[in-house]
């Protein structure tokens, strides 16, 4: 245990609008908190979006990085909060009866409780966004929105299909571009957003289509190829396939003989805990419900762990269990193989996957969702990180999606089984891979 260790009462991961609100009504209420962001300030993730807004309930036409600039004001103000900015964690463990977090920066910081709110990120699949410098030209759900408001009479194309996807092609068009919303299956955004587009005219809609092979950017436009259109040009193309929780931090999780991957200290704020539509004010409530979480479980005695160390013979005052998820004869389309009729269209696969989640009590803390690993997510990143792209190789979908499983917080090992439905008439072609513990 390290005795130079900053001592807190809450550690908060992600300096945003919900990190802060969690942060200051922490405060409100006499706890300490250490608020850590790798920024240089906080909620600094809003300072591109300097266009006017009218979204914000009590700030019309107010800049969402104004807005910002007042929370980060508002916040500095408050005695019992500590930044710890241009920093990120290195490494989260138990020491005795608090989490220690030891940052870049060579800092130490000791806590109760620890709050991950370091919120979402737009999906990156390596088929658009593989060099590693990212060209201007070729746009995520971020990047989209802090420019779309200075695009005018371009030719853009859209990769996607959901809310952000049909929003922005609506958005664009009424800006006098021209618009292809390019997405490989039906539309997954509302109804409401979908009878918008139907009736607007100057957006052409490939729906159900092989999505683009390659893009090739260059200085004045994108070179976009396909085996259904061939090779055309765009001034921009969006890559919108939504978003994935930014915690690839909670990897150093070490799990503890004690509890298994249960680590009953860690609670979510914002948009990463997907409990709230993601927007500005949500995350701000979140950061709340988070506080209060934080304060009930301060004040139920949980946290108090003080007293001899426990070890995996210590009895436990509660049944105690290990704890699997199963997701068995998961079924939909994915682009998959090297024939050339597999380039050309998707095919059934069905997916049978186990999530090893350790060592948990028989009765969870509480009744809530957002404290257990939740299968409707699960089930989600299954289906997205199988048809975000064409794979070539079963062996390299499997182990993509089998990495993806792992970095789900609380997941310590991964059984999965992807088979192809239609290849032979009989035979089942499947791959099985385990990784993780078991």
């Amino acid at each position: 245990m390290d005795s130079q260790a900053h001592e807190f009462d809450v550690a908060i991961v992600g300096a945003g609008p919900a990190g802060c609100s969690c942060a200051l009504w922490l405060q409100e209420i006499g706890l300490r908190c250490a608020l850590i962001d790798q920024a240089p300030v906080v909620c600094s993730r809003l300072d591109g979006f300097s266009f006017r807004q009218d979204w914000v309930l009590g700030h019309p036409d107010q800049a969402l990085a104004e807005i910002a600039q007042g929370y980060a004001a508002h916040l500095q103000r408050q005695p019992g909060v500590t930044l710890h900015l241009r920093t990120e964690v290195l490494q989260v463990r138990r020491a005795g009866a608090r989490v220690q977090l030891s940052l870049t920066d060579g800092t130490q910081i000791r806590a109760q409780a620890l709050v991950a709110a370091t919120g979402m990120r737009p999906r990156h699949p390596k088929l658009y966004f593989g060099a590693a410098t990212p060209d201007a030209r070729v746009l995520d759900a971020i990047s989209l929105t802090q420019q779309r408001a200075a695009l005018r009479n371009q030719n853009i194309l859209l990769l996607g299909g959901g809310d952000n996807a049909v929003e922005n092609a609506i958005y664009l068009n009424e800006l006098g571009n021209r618009v292809t919303l390019w997405s490989r299956s039906a539309l997954k955004a509302g109804a409401m957003l979908v009878r918008t587009l139907q009736q607007r005219t100057g957006i052409e809609c490939r729906i159900g289509c092989e999505l683009p092979a390659a893009l090739d950017p260059r200085a004045d436009r994108v070179v976009v190829r396909s085996a259904a259109y061939g090779e055309e040009a765009f001034d921009q193309v969006a890559v919108l396939f939504g978003f994935e929780p930014a915690l690839d931090w909670l990897h150093t999780l070490e799990p503890d003989p004690r509890l298994g991957a249960a680590w009953p200290e860690l609670f979510y704020a914002g948009d990463v805990s997907q409990r709230l539509h993601p927007c500005v004010h949500s995350a701000l409530a979140d950061g709340v419900t988070a506080a209060k979480q934080i304060q009930r479980w301060i004040e139920s005695g949980a946290v108090n762990r003080e007293g001899p160390a426990m070890n995996a013979a210590t009895p436990l005052k509660s049944p105690w269990g290990n704890r699997i998820l199963t997701l068995t004869g998961l079924r939909f389309d994915a682009s998959l193989g090297i024939l050339e009729h597999e380039h050309e269209a998707p095919q059934p696969i069905q997916v049978d996957a186990e999530l090893n989640l350790g060592g948990q009590s028989l009765l969870p803390r509480d009744d809530e969702i957002h404290h257990v690993l939740d299968y409707r997510k699960v089930r989600q990143i299954i289906i997205s990180e199988c048809t975000a792209e064409h794979m070539n190789l079963l062996e390299s979908l499997i182990g993509k999606l089998a990495a993806r499983l792992m970095q789900l917080p609380g997941v310590l090992g991964v059984r999965v089984k992807i088979a192809k439905l239609e290849i032979f008439d009989d035979c089942e072609v499947a791959i099985r891979v385990e990784t993780g513990q078991w």
